[in-house]
Protein backbone atom coordinates (compact mmCIF):
# COMPACT_ATOMS: atom_id res chain seq x y z
CA UNK A 1 0.00 0.00 0.00
CA UNK A 2 2.94 2.32 0.56
CA UNK A 3 3.89 2.29 -3.13
CA UNK A 4 0.26 2.91 -4.10
CA UNK A 5 -0.02 5.90 -1.77
CA UNK A 6 3.29 7.31 -3.01
CA UNK A 7 2.12 6.89 -6.61
CA UNK A 8 -1.09 8.76 -5.78
CA UNK A 9 0.96 11.66 -4.42
CA UNK A 10 3.01 11.87 -7.62
CA UNK A 11 -0.17 11.59 -9.70
CA UNK A 12 -1.84 14.52 -7.92
CA UNK A 13 1.31 16.59 -8.54
CA UNK A 14 1.12 15.59 -12.25
CA UNK A 15 4.48 13.79 -12.06
CA UNK A 16 3.16 10.89 -14.09
CA UNK A 17 6.49 9.22 -14.90
CA UNK A 18 7.34 8.94 -11.20
CA UNK A 19 3.79 7.86 -10.39
CA UNK A 20 4.01 5.08 -12.98
CA UNK A 21 7.15 3.65 -11.34
CA UNK A 22 5.33 3.45 -8.01
CA UNK A 23 2.21 1.93 -9.59
CA UNK A 24 4.36 -0.71 -11.34
CA UNK A 25 5.72 -1.79 -7.96
CA UNK A 26 2.26 -1.64 -6.39
CA UNK A 27 0.78 -3.90 -9.09
CA UNK A 28 3.61 -6.39 -8.58
CA UNK A 29 3.14 -6.43 -4.81
CA UNK A 30 -0.67 -6.28 -4.89
CA UNK A 31 -1.49 -8.51 -7.83
CA UNK A 32 -5.07 -9.02 -6.62
CA UNK A 33 -5.77 -5.35 -5.90
CA UNK A 34 -8.12 -3.97 -8.58
CA UNK A 35 -7.54 -0.38 -7.44
CA UNK A 36 -3.79 -0.62 -8.06
CA UNK A 37 -4.35 -1.57 -11.69
CA UNK A 38 -7.02 1.13 -12.02
CA UNK A 39 -4.56 3.75 -10.79
CA UNK A 40 -1.90 2.54 -13.22
CA UNK A 41 -4.46 2.63 -16.01
CA UNK A 42 -5.22 6.28 -15.24
CA UNK A 43 -1.50 7.05 -15.24
CA UNK A 44 -0.94 5.30 -18.59
CA UNK A 45 -3.85 7.30 -19.98
CA UNK A 46 -2.25 10.57 -18.89
CA UNK A 47 0.96 9.47 -20.64
CA UNK A 48 -1.03 8.59 -23.81
CA UNK A 49 -0.22 4.87 -23.41
CA UNK A 50 -3.78 3.92 -24.34
CA UNK A 51 -3.21 0.21 -25.03
CA UNK A 52 -1.42 -0.27 -21.71
CA UNK A 53 -4.18 1.68 -19.97
CA UNK A 54 -6.83 -0.57 -21.55
CA UNK A 55 -4.96 -3.71 -20.48
CA UNK A 56 -4.80 -2.53 -16.86
CA UNK A 57 -8.47 -1.55 -16.69
CA UNK A 58 -9.42 -4.98 -18.06
CA UNK A 59 -7.45 -6.49 -15.18
CA UNK A 60 -9.33 -4.28 -12.70
CA UNK A 61 -12.65 -5.52 -14.10
CA UNK A 62 -11.54 -9.13 -13.81
CA UNK A 63 -10.65 -8.57 -10.15
CA UNK A 64 -13.77 -6.53 -9.34
CA UNK A 65 -16.54 -6.86 -11.91
CA UNK A 66 -19.10 -4.86 -9.91
CA UNK A 67 -17.30 -1.51 -9.78
CA UNK A 68 -18.99 0.87 -12.23
CA UNK A 69 -16.08 3.31 -12.44
CA UNK A 70 -13.91 0.62 -14.04
CA UNK A 71 -16.44 0.24 -16.86
CA UNK A 72 -16.62 4.00 -17.28
CA UNK A 73 -12.84 4.21 -17.64
CA UNK A 74 -12.69 1.28 -20.06
CA UNK A 75 -15.46 2.75 -22.19
CA UNK A 76 -13.68 6.09 -22.38
CA UNK A 77 -10.45 4.40 -23.46
CA UNK A 78 -12.24 2.36 -26.15
CA UNK A 79 -13.95 5.54 -27.33
CA UNK A 80 -10.61 7.33 -27.59
CA UNK A 81 -9.22 4.36 -29.55
CA UNK A 82 -12.29 4.69 -31.83
CA UNK A 83 -13.53 1.22 -30.81
CA UNK A 84 -17.07 2.58 -30.57
CA UNK A 85 -18.93 -0.77 -30.54
CA UNK A 86 -16.89 -2.01 -27.59
CA UNK A 87 -17.23 1.37 -25.87
CA UNK A 88 -21.02 1.27 -26.19
CA UNK A 89 -21.29 -2.24 -24.72
CA UNK A 90 -18.97 -1.25 -21.86
CA UNK A 91 -20.94 1.89 -21.00
CA UNK A 92 -24.21 -0.08 -21.06
CA UNK A 93 -22.71 -2.66 -18.69
CA UNK A 94 -21.56 0.08 -16.31
CA UNK A 95 -24.98 1.75 -16.45
CA UNK A 96 -26.63 -1.53 -15.45
CA UNK A 97 -24.48 -1.46 -12.29
CA UNK A 98 -24.89 2.25 -11.50
CA UNK A 99 -28.02 3.60 -13.19
CA UNK A 100 -27.84 6.90 -11.28
CA UNK A 101 -24.52 7.94 -12.83
CA UNK A 102 -25.46 10.39 -15.61
CA UNK A 103 -22.01 10.04 -17.20
CA UNK A 104 -23.01 6.67 -18.66
CA UNK A 105 -26.04 8.21 -20.35
CA UNK A 106 -23.88 10.89 -21.96
CA UNK A 107 -21.22 8.46 -23.19
CA UNK A 108 -23.81 6.01 -24.53
CA UNK A 109 -25.33 8.81 -26.60
CA UNK A 110 -21.89 9.81 -27.91
CA UNK A 111 -21.01 6.22 -28.81
CA UNK A 112 -24.26 5.68 -30.68
CA UNK A 113 -23.71 8.92 -32.60
CA UNK A 114 -20.22 7.80 -33.65
CA UNK A 115 -21.50 4.37 -34.72
CA UNK A 116 -24.28 5.93 -36.80
CA UNK A 117 -21.94 8.40 -38.49
CA UNK A 118 -19.31 5.71 -39.12
CA UNK A 119 -21.25 2.53 -40.03
CA UNK A 120 -18.08 0.74 -41.16
CA UNK A 121 -16.27 1.43 -37.88
CA UNK A 122 -14.75 -1.69 -36.32
CA UNK A 123 -12.98 -2.32 -33.06
CA UNK A 124 -9.56 -2.37 -34.72
CA UNK A 125 -6.97 0.27 -33.96
CA UNK A 126 -7.08 3.11 -36.53
CA UNK A 127 -4.15 3.50 -38.90
CA UNK A 128 -1.72 6.34 -38.24
CA UNK A 129 -2.49 9.68 -39.85
CA UNK A 130 -0.28 10.13 -42.96
CA UNK A 131 2.11 13.06 -43.00
CA UNK A 132 0.67 15.76 -45.29
CA UNK A 133 2.71 17.44 -48.00
CA UNK A 134 3.29 21.18 -47.57
CA UNK A 135 0.43 23.27 -48.92
CA UNK A 136 -0.45 26.96 -48.82
CA UNK A 137 -2.01 27.87 -45.48
CA UNK A 138 -5.46 29.46 -45.87
CA UNK A 139 -5.98 32.93 -44.47
CA UNK A 140 -8.27 33.39 -41.41
CA UNK A 141 -11.92 33.68 -42.42
CA UNK A 142 -14.81 34.92 -40.30
CA UNK A 143 -18.34 33.82 -41.07
CA UNK A 144 -21.70 34.12 -39.37
CA UNK A 145 -22.93 30.80 -37.99
CA UNK A 146 -26.14 30.69 -40.06
CA UNK A 147 -26.89 27.00 -40.62
CA UNK A 148 -28.52 27.34 -44.02
CA UNK A 149 -25.87 29.71 -45.36
CA UNK A 150 -22.99 27.47 -44.35
CA UNK A 151 -24.60 24.36 -45.79
CA UNK A 152 -25.45 26.17 -48.99
CA UNK A 153 -21.88 27.37 -49.43
CA UNK A 154 -20.58 23.86 -48.86
CA UNK A 155 -22.95 22.37 -51.43
CA UNK A 156 -22.13 25.06 -53.96
CA UNK A 157 -18.45 24.42 -53.50
CA UNK A 158 -18.95 20.67 -53.96
CA UNK A 159 -20.97 21.11 -57.15
CA UNK A 160 -19.12 23.91 -58.90
CA UNK A 161 -15.58 23.72 -57.61
CA UNK A 162 -14.52 20.10 -57.89
CA UNK A 163 -11.12 21.12 -59.18
CA UNK A 164 -10.45 23.27 -56.12
CA UNK A 165 -11.59 20.45 -53.75
CA UNK A 166 -9.17 18.00 -55.30
CA UNK A 167 -6.22 20.31 -54.75
CA UNK A 168 -7.16 21.64 -51.28
CA UNK A 169 -5.49 19.74 -48.42
CA UNK A 170 -7.93 17.97 -46.12
CA UNK A 171 -7.85 18.88 -42.42
CA UNK A 172 -5.48 17.12 -40.02
CA UNK A 173 -5.09 17.33 -36.21
CA UNK A 174 -2.90 20.21 -35.04
CA UNK A 175 -0.92 17.72 -32.92
CA UNK A 176 -1.00 13.97 -32.41
CA UNK A 177 -3.55 11.68 -34.05
CA UNK A 178 -6.69 13.09 -32.43
CA UNK A 179 -8.50 16.39 -32.92
CA UNK A 180 -8.77 17.94 -29.47
CA UNK A 181 -10.86 20.84 -28.23
CA UNK A 182 -10.82 23.30 -25.34
CA UNK A 183 -13.23 25.93 -24.05
CA UNK A 184 -13.33 28.85 -21.67
CA UNK A 185 -15.89 31.46 -20.68
CA UNK A 186 -16.22 35.12 -19.83
CA UNK A 187 -19.15 37.02 -18.33
CA UNK A 188 -20.76 37.37 -21.78
CA UNK A 189 -19.34 34.63 -24.02
CA UNK A 190 -18.28 31.00 -24.23
CA UNK A 191 -15.37 30.30 -26.59
CA UNK A 192 -14.82 26.82 -28.04
CA UNK A 193 -11.55 26.03 -29.88
CA UNK A 194 -11.08 22.97 -32.09
CA UNK A 195 -7.43 22.27 -32.90
CA UNK A 196 -7.19 21.10 -36.52
CA UNK A 197 -5.18 22.43 -39.45
CA UNK A 198 -6.52 23.43 -42.88
CA UNK A 199 -10.19 23.66 -41.85
CA UNK A 200 -12.08 26.21 -43.95
CA UNK A 201 -15.69 27.22 -44.46
CA UNK A 202 -15.74 25.31 -47.75
CA UNK A 203 -14.53 21.93 -46.43
CA UNK A 204 -16.53 21.90 -43.17
CA UNK A 205 -20.17 21.92 -42.08
CA UNK A 206 -21.22 24.11 -39.19
CA UNK A 207 -24.61 24.35 -37.51
CA UNK A 208 -25.26 26.44 -34.41
CA UNK A 209 -28.63 26.87 -32.74
CA UNK A 210 -29.60 28.44 -29.43
CA UNK A 211 -29.29 25.07 -27.71
CA UNK A 212 -26.81 22.96 -29.69
CA UNK A 213 -23.66 23.00 -31.82
CA UNK A 214 -22.62 20.71 -34.66
CA UNK A 215 -19.40 20.94 -36.65
CA UNK A 216 -17.94 18.27 -38.92
CA UNK A 217 -15.22 17.96 -41.56
CA UNK A 218 -13.38 15.15 -43.37
CA UNK A 219 -9.86 14.27 -42.23
CA UNK A 220 -6.85 13.40 -44.37
CA UNK A 221 -6.81 9.83 -42.99
CA UNK A 222 -10.22 9.12 -44.53
CA UNK A 223 -12.32 9.45 -41.37
CA UNK A 224 -14.62 12.29 -40.41
CA UNK A 225 -14.44 14.52 -37.37
CA UNK A 226 -17.81 15.20 -35.74
CA UNK A 227 -18.43 17.48 -32.78
CA UNK A 228 -22.08 17.44 -31.74
CA UNK A 229 -23.31 18.65 -28.38
CA UNK A 230 -26.33 20.09 -26.56
CA UNK A 231 -25.11 23.23 -24.81
CA UNK A 232 -25.17 23.78 -21.05
CA UNK A 233 -27.36 26.88 -21.36
CA UNK A 234 -29.11 28.60 -24.31
CA UNK A 235 -27.04 31.10 -26.32
CA UNK A 236 -27.79 33.97 -28.70
CA UNK A 237 -26.87 32.21 -31.94
CA UNK A 238 -27.35 35.26 -34.18
CA UNK A 239 -24.67 37.15 -32.20
CA UNK A 240 -22.22 34.24 -32.26
CA UNK A 241 -19.38 33.78 -34.76
CA UNK A 242 -16.95 31.20 -36.09
CA UNK A 243 -13.36 31.99 -37.09
CA UNK A 244 -11.16 29.74 -39.24
CA UNK A 245 -7.41 29.90 -38.67
CA UNK A 246 -4.52 27.90 -40.11
CA UNK A 247 -4.27 25.62 -37.05
CA UNK A 248 -7.64 25.88 -35.34
CA UNK A 249 -11.32 26.77 -35.50
CA UNK A 250 -12.70 29.17 -32.90
CA UNK A 251 -16.43 29.43 -32.13
CA UNK A 252 -17.44 32.40 -30.00
CA UNK A 253 -20.94 31.97 -28.55
CA UNK A 254 -22.80 34.76 -26.78
CA UNK A 255 -24.49 33.79 -23.51
CA UNK A 256 -28.20 34.43 -23.11
CA UNK A 257 -27.63 35.23 -19.44
CA UNK A 258 -24.58 36.00 -17.33
CA UNK A 259 -24.28 32.72 -15.48
CA UNK A 260 -21.30 30.47 -14.89
CA UNK A 261 -21.32 27.33 -17.02
CA UNK A 262 -20.29 24.27 -15.00
CA UNK A 263 -19.60 22.34 -18.20
CA UNK A 264 -19.88 22.90 -21.93
CA UNK A 265 -22.46 20.16 -22.39
CA UNK A 266 -26.05 20.17 -21.19
CA UNK A 267 -26.79 18.16 -18.06
CA UNK A 268 -30.02 17.21 -16.33
CA UNK A 269 -28.92 19.10 -13.24
CA UNK A 270 -31.52 21.48 -11.86
CA UNK A 271 -31.24 24.09 -9.16
CA UNK A 272 -29.69 27.52 -8.63
CA UNK A 273 -26.99 28.69 -11.03
CA UNK A 274 -23.89 30.69 -10.20
CA UNK A 275 -23.42 34.21 -11.49
CA UNK A 276 -20.21 35.40 -13.10
CA UNK A 277 -18.21 37.93 -11.12
CA UNK A 278 -19.33 41.45 -12.02
CA UNK A 279 -16.56 43.96 -12.68
CA UNK A 280 -16.80 47.23 -10.79
CA UNK A 281 -16.52 50.53 -12.62
CA UNK A 282 -13.47 52.67 -12.00
CA UNK A 283 -15.65 55.79 -12.24
CA UNK A 284 -17.23 55.19 -8.82
CA UNK A 285 -16.32 58.13 -6.53
CA UNK A 286 -14.12 57.44 -3.54
CA UNK A 287 -16.07 56.99 -0.29
CA UNK A 288 -13.18 58.32 1.80
CA UNK A 289 -13.31 61.89 3.10
CA UNK A 290 -9.56 62.34 2.55
CA UNK A 291 -9.95 61.19 -1.09
CA UNK A 292 -7.13 58.73 -0.45
CA UNK A 293 -7.78 55.25 -1.76
CA UNK A 294 -6.83 53.09 1.18
CA UNK A 295 -7.41 49.95 -0.91
CA UNK A 296 -4.27 50.75 -2.89
CA UNK A 297 -2.03 50.87 0.16
CA UNK A 298 0.36 47.90 0.45
CA UNK A 299 -1.01 45.03 2.49
CA UNK A 300 0.62 44.08 5.72
CA UNK A 301 2.79 40.97 5.40
CA UNK A 302 0.90 37.84 6.33
CA UNK A 303 1.91 36.01 9.46
CA UNK A 304 4.12 33.06 8.59
CA UNK A 305 2.46 29.84 9.66
CA UNK A 306 4.32 26.74 10.74
CA UNK A 307 3.55 23.13 11.59
CA UNK A 308 -0.10 22.07 11.70
CA UNK A 309 -1.31 25.62 11.06
CA UNK A 310 0.54 25.78 7.74
CA UNK A 311 -0.72 22.34 6.73
CA UNK A 312 -4.31 23.19 7.63
CA UNK A 313 -4.08 26.37 5.57
CA UNK A 314 -2.98 24.35 2.53
CA UNK A 315 -5.98 22.04 2.95
CA UNK A 316 -8.34 25.02 3.34
CA UNK A 317 -6.97 26.60 0.17
CA UNK A 318 -7.36 23.35 -1.79
CA UNK A 319 -10.94 22.99 -0.54
CA UNK A 320 -11.95 26.61 -1.27
CA UNK A 321 -10.57 26.51 -4.81
CA UNK A 322 -11.77 23.01 -5.67
CA UNK A 323 -14.80 22.04 -7.72
CA UNK A 324 -18.00 20.75 -6.14
CA UNK A 325 -16.94 17.13 -6.76
CA UNK A 326 -13.49 17.75 -5.29
CA UNK A 327 -15.01 19.29 -2.15
CA UNK A 328 -17.40 16.36 -1.79
CA UNK A 329 -14.51 13.93 -2.19
CA UNK A 330 -12.45 15.69 0.47
CA UNK A 331 -15.28 15.72 3.01
CA UNK A 332 -16.29 12.10 2.38
CA UNK A 333 -12.75 10.68 2.47
CA UNK A 334 -11.75 12.67 5.57
CA UNK A 335 -14.92 11.74 7.48
CA UNK A 336 -15.08 8.04 6.62
CA UNK A 337 -11.36 7.42 7.15
CA UNK A 338 -11.28 9.04 10.57
CA UNK A 339 -9.09 11.88 9.31
CA UNK A 340 -6.35 9.67 7.82
CA UNK A 341 -7.24 9.99 4.11
CA UNK A 342 -7.89 13.16 2.14
CA UNK A 343 -8.76 12.68 -1.55
CA UNK A 344 -9.94 15.11 -4.24
CA UNK A 345 -10.92 12.36 -6.69
CA UNK A 346 -14.69 11.86 -6.46
CA UNK A 347 -14.57 9.06 -9.08
CA UNK A 348 -12.32 7.15 -6.69
CA UNK A 349 -14.10 7.68 -3.37
CA UNK A 350 -17.69 8.35 -4.43
CA UNK A 351 -18.71 4.77 -5.11
CA UNK A 352 -17.30 3.09 -2.03
CA UNK A 353 -16.52 3.61 1.64
CA UNK A 354 -13.09 5.09 2.30
CA UNK A 355 -11.02 2.86 4.57
CA UNK A 356 -8.69 4.57 7.01
CA UNK A 357 -4.95 4.32 6.53
CA UNK A 358 -3.15 4.93 9.84
CA UNK A 359 0.46 6.18 9.79
CA UNK A 360 3.18 3.56 9.49
CA UNK A 361 3.77 1.77 12.78
CA UNK A 362 0.31 2.64 14.17
CA UNK A 363 -3.04 0.88 14.04
CA UNK A 364 -6.69 1.80 14.45
CA UNK A 365 -8.33 1.08 17.79
CA UNK A 366 -12.06 1.02 18.49
CA UNK A 367 -12.94 2.91 21.67
CA UNK A 368 -15.44 1.28 23.96
CA UNK A 369 -18.45 3.36 24.81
Amino acid sequence: MEQLSEGNSYFVDEQYDEALKCYDKACSELSNNAEAFFKRSQCHSKLSNLKEALSDINTSIKLDSNNSKYYLKKGQLCFELEEFDTALKTFEKGQSIDSENSSFKTWIRKSKAEIQSNPTTTTTTPTPTPTPTPTPIPQPVTTNPTPNTTTSNTNTNNNNNTTTDSTTKLPIPSSGNKVRHEWYQTETHVVLTIFAKFVTASNSKFNLTSKSINISFPLANGSEFLFEMDLFDPIVDKDSTIHYYSTKVEIKMKKSRAIKWDTLEFTDKTGPVGLMDQTTSSAVPSPYASKKDWDKLPNEPEEKLEGDQALNKIFRDIFSKGSEDQQRAMMKSFTESGGTVLSTNWDEVGSKKVVGEPPKGLEFKQYEK
